[in-house]
């Protein structure tokens, strides 16, 4: 649905571009006919007053007919081609789709188009998306890896993005008929990047399509690594994570963890260190990651002397500068509404017992993903202060639906995760009581969100994750250490 209407959005826009670059009234009482016949009125301005027939007077009568009229006159214009593709786009299903397209290419090549373009790129967008689904989903893949060759890099991502990333992530496929498919692509889409597709006025000019460009295909190239990691094909991941653009290649804590693995599998031990220590600067490591690192350091020197003066080294001054800017920008000053909330074991934690303690909450839920992506950063900056009787880190489940304390419960066991769990509170059966007395000073109702409290005062809070546990676990020590050496 989302897709057909933003189809549906691109048709009103550029059915009202001309509409309102001219004025139409003095064809107010003509004839279609007339119209149509006349040698001074271009198929441009025909288009204008048909459209001027169909949203500004209603006229559905005229409207229609000088609509079939300039198809007869035009039938390869662009006029023929919007008639076109508004008739398509009623499939209902997989076939018809691929029916009513095919069709569609057949009366109006994309080649041709690609010859003299305009404004209607958006057609051949949607319809090539909408087709090259249909193709994977009905596992029609040589039709699918066809259709895409000719394409934009900017439309041939969208595909792969919604295609391969969603039969990856969710197991759609089998692994190796996947892999066959998503090669070819990926070095296609490797290949088109710098194509300028992204390029569009007054949206973006030559330089931010082309960083633009670049961040998809570090996403796309992240979803092929992890398909390249499932299948144990440690050599290829190797490869292709050196294709990442030289801002995303050491930037996704998660992708690191993957190259990791690779380096270890293929007994590159050589390649570990220094990997790592990149990782590090780039302050993109999990928790694994750390581990290992200190693990070849103490391999290396024989103890782990001076371990954290060489942690300290390896940081970027700019990057630590960055993150102490942010921290520093979202730390607040609010008064917040006491609460009291029941623990994983029944016990009952009131927020007036911690009297001057520095209190870190994380909301989170069972169904959102970027909250349980957070969770080794949140299990690094716990294990980092569980012995601080002046700092105390939650989990607060939110927003959850079911038997909401069980879901919760059993993913930390199961996931082995050791941070104390409280559950939000119940209240006109939402599970969102606590969490509600908070959105007004956030003014957005998204999580993951964390909030550090002090002395019955919110004091610092920021919403989403970054996708790096360690500096997640840095932001939030950034804050803690902050109220801790206040006077």
């Amino acid at each position: 649905m989302r897709r057909k209407i933003t189809m549906l959005g691109s048709l009103l826009l550029a059915g009202t571009v001309t509409l309102f670059a001219q004025n139409f009234d003095q064809y107010k009482n003509a004839e279609p006919k007339e119209l149509a016949n006349r040698k001074d009125l271009s198929e441009e301005q025909l288009e204008g007053i048909q459209r001027y027939f169909q949203f500004n007077l209603k006229d559905t009568k005229k409207s229609e007919e000088l609509s079939k009229l300039l198809i007869a006159k035009h039938p390869q214009g662009n006029h023929a081609r919007l008639v076109f593709y508004q008739a398509m786009m009623k499939a209902k299903n997989n076939q018809e789709i691929i029916t009513n397209y095919e069709k569609f290419l057949a009366a109006f090549p994309y080649e041709k188009w690609k010859e003299n373009p305009n404004g209607q790129s958006f057609i051949y967008y949607g319809v090539h998306r909408g087709l090259g689904t249909a193709y994977f989903e009905t596992r029609q893949f040589d039709k699918f890896l066809a259709m895409l060759k000719p394409l934009s890099f900017k439309t041939e991502n969208e595909v792969f993005r919604w295609n391969i990333m969603r039969a990856q992530v969710f197991k759609l496929l089998g692994q190796d008929t996947l892999y066959n498919v998503a090669t070819p692509l990926i070095k296609e889409l490797m290949a088109k990047v710098k194509d300028g597709s992204y390029e569009e006025a007054g949206v973006f000019n030559k330089e931010q399509a082309q960083e633009n460009a670049n961040d998809q295909l570090d996403n796309e190239l992240g979803t092929y690594i992890n398909l390249l990691n499932d299948l144990k094909k440690y050599e290829e991941v190797k490869q292709y994570f050196n294709y990442l653009s030289a801002k995303g290649i050491y930037a996704d804590a998660e992708r690191n963890a993957v190259h990791l693995v690779a380096l270890q599998q293929t007994n590159d031990e050589a390649a570990v260190q220094p990997f790592l220590e990149k990782c590090m600067k780039a302050n993109a490591m999990t928790p694994e990651m750390v581990d290992e690192l200190k693990k070849q350091y103490v391999k290396k020197h024989g103890n782990a002397d001076g371990y954290e003066q060489y942690l300290s080294g390896l940081r970027s001054k700019e990057e630590l500068a960055e993150l102490m800017a942010y921290v520093k920008e979202h730390m607040t000053s609010k008064d917040y509404m006491p609460f009291a909330v029941e623990d994983a074991e029944g016990k009952i934690i009131r927020s007036s017992d911690w009297e001057d303690r520095i209190v870190v909450i994380d909301f989170w839920a069972t169904w959102c993903k970027p909250c349980i992506r957070a969770f080794p950063g949140m299990q690094m900056l716990t294990d980092k202060y569980s012995s601080d009787d002046k700092v105390r880190i939650y989990l607060m489940g939110t927003m959850q639906t079911g038997d909401y304390k069980e879901k919760s419960s059993n993913y930390l066991k199961q996931e082995g995760y050791r941070m104390h769990l409280l559950h939000d509170n119940k209240a006109n059966g939402e599970q969102n009581a606590v969490f509600k007395t908070f959105v007004p000073f956030f003014g957005s109702s998204a999580i993951p969100r964390k909030v550090i409290l002090k002395d019955g005062v919110m004091r610092y809070t920021s919403e989403g994750y970054s996708g790096s546990p360690s500096k997640l676990a840095e932001e939030l020590s950034m804050a803690i250490e902050i109220l801790k050496n206040e006077q």
